[in-house]
This record gives C-alpha cells, structure tokens and sequence, in this order.
C-alpha cells in the first residue's frame, strides 16, 4: 500500500464507498493507483458498507486500508465514516462501479489546489446516464440553481476533491443516503466556498444500481429545499410570500370593486404572506448570527 503520512498537507485521501462491487472494486482500486503514482503521499480507503457478495474478501487483499459496516447503512454513512479516518487534508471521493474516469483524478487534484472543492461535472462527450433519471435530474438541478442562485453544472457528482476541515463542518447535515454529493454542493456554494466544476466523461456502470428514482428524487426536492431554507431562507420564503400579499391584494381590490368590501379570502391571503415575509427575516437573521 502507497500510504505516506509525512505531509498532511501535500497528502490525499481517496474514498471508496463499495456495496456489492464485487465486479468492480479491484479494477477500482488498480486505476486510482495508476492514476495516483506521481504522488508521494495518498492511501486509498475502501468503505465496505454491509455487502453481501465477496466485496469485502476482495478488499482486503487490495493493500488498502478497509472500513467496515456490518450492514448496509448508505452511501453517506460511509463516506462519512471514511472522512473520520482520513489521514490528509484533501479528501477524493469515487464510486466503485466503474462510471468515472478514474484517470482524471490527476486533473481534479490539480483543481483543488486553487478552491475549496473541485467537482468532477458530469457534462463531457460521453455521458452515459439513463434516460429515466434525466428529467428528474434536470428538474432537482434547476430548483437547486434557483433556490441557491449560483449555476450548478453538476448537482451531485460523486467525484470530487475538497478540503477536509471544510467538509467536516456540515457533518450534521450529511444525511446516510445518495443525498450526501447533493447536500455538501449546496453547503459549501450557500456558505461563499470557491467551488470549481471540470467536465468530465461518465461511463456505464458495472453491476447493478442501488438507486430508486422516485423515492431518491422526493427525498433530494425536499432536502434541496432544506438546506436551501437552512443557510439562504430568504431566498425560498420570500418568492412565495410575495405571491401570497399579491394575491391577497388582487382579491381583496376584485371583492371591494364587485361587493363594495373587502373578502376575508383576500385578507387571509395577504397577510399569510406578511407572516411569511417576517418568518424569512427572522431566519436570515439567526443565520447570518450564527456565521458571526
């Protein structure tokens, strides 16, 4: 095992979360070192979260260090897990199933030198995503661009390099799921983090997915929305706020001009979106308190 913790800061951990990849996992592992060779100091972690195929057996005859669950918690358990034990200050992460091209790391490494994430986008010649989840992916990307207000190539590549102390921040919010690429993108472009995107080639997967597309797409809306309403509630409290006032006062103008008075739908309209107005206020003031 290449594995040199002289210098921390020149240094990079790789993270492999692996469930049921028996197929693929010592390619996997071969690649990242090949990539990696030119680097004086890196080790490799393999996450085995709970398989139940040879995953494991094949890991520890990789001369990598290897973490394990005994049952499967999620691809964000182990990830998580794998920071906790990360010896460097960069930190790369990567799938086990063959989708990225490993022999990019070089480049995102490079990237990362220079900002506090470089995110591997998956928008480059060949890009093997299956048509069902594209539309769901480009709607979750466009409510995650609006709420945010930055453009997001790439939501939630599972290919990246960022700095550990940076990452280790937002630990609570990392949920045990797929959701976790998702929630760190938004935390760091919410919080001001320099966040770098490169295009990169997205292959077919090796094995089979562990993905379910509407329970995975439901549970991503409504975390986007979350961590959005965490670090920037203005932004999703106040569009539909002033919806409400303005509504309100078109029913309350309609009811005066056809009743001579004003209807008490108008009016519960309106000032449901002043409460929300005041809500919004609130809750930026407590975050920007809280970043003091």
């Amino acid at each position: 095992m290449t594995q040199e913790h002289n210098n921390n800061a020149s240094g990079i951990t790789v993270l492999v979360p692996a469930y049921n990849e028996e197929a693929s996992i010592q390619k996997t592992v071969e690649t990242i070192r090949a990539a990696l060779q030119k680097m004086h100091a890196y080790e490799i972690i393999v996450i085995n979260d709970g398989s139940s195929d040879k995953t494991g057996e094949i890991a520890r005859g990789l001369g990598i260090t290897l973490l394990e669950h005994e049952v499967n918690r999620g691809y964000g358990a182990a990830l998580k897990l794998g920071m906790q034990h990360a010896a460097y200050d960069r930190i790369l992460i990567t799938d086990a199933d063959g989708t990225y091209p490993l022999e990019d790391i070089p480049r995102l490494v490079e990237a990362a030198q220079t900002c506090d994430m470089a995110v591997g986008a998956r928008t480059g010649k060949i890009v093997q995503v299956p048509l069902l989840r594209r539309p769901a992916k480009w709607m979750i990307t466009k409510l995650s661009e609006y709420l945010s207000g930055r453009t997001i190539p790439d939501l939630n590549s599972g290919f990246r390099v960022f700095r550990k102390d940076t990452a280790m921040r937002f630990l609570s919010l990392y949920p045990d799921g797929f959701s976790f690429t998702t929630t760190i993108t938004l935390s760091m472009l919410t919080n001001g983090y320099s966040v770098k995107f490169l295009p990169i080639n997205y292959l077919k997967r090796v094995g089979k997915s562990s993905i379910h597309p509407i329970r995975d797409f439901i549970n991503f809306t409504i975390l986007i929305i979350r961590i959005c309403a965490y670090f920037k509630p203005l932004n999703v409290f106040l569009p539909p706020a002033m919806f409400l006032v303005v509504a309100g006062v078109a029913k309350g103008a309609l009811d005066y001009s056809r009743n001579g008075h004003l209807g008490l739908l108008g009016f519960a309209l309106a000032l449901t979106g002043v409460q929300m107005v005041f809500i919004a206020l609130l809750a930026d003031l407590i975050d920007r308190r809280m970043k003091l």
